[in-house]
């Protein structure tokens, strides 16, 4: 349950940074920065929970 609000934390916070860097800079800016952000939170939790799962198995 932790780990679902912190991943919920984050992307409001990587919502808001869109928002704001297509205010300041451009759309373009934005959806670029929110596509890397979300694909790496997602790749960097699924790599987290693989390596926990092999840590438990030892």
């Amino acid at each position: 349950m932790k780990k679902i609000v912190l991943v919920a934390a984050i992307m409001a916070a990587i919502i808001a940074v869109r928002m704001v860097l297509s205010v300041c800079l451009s759309e373009q800016a934005a959806v670029v920065f929110c596509g890397v952000a979300a694909g790496s939170l997602f790749f960097y939790f699924i790599l987290k929970q693989t390596r926990n799962k092999l840590n438990a198995s030892k």
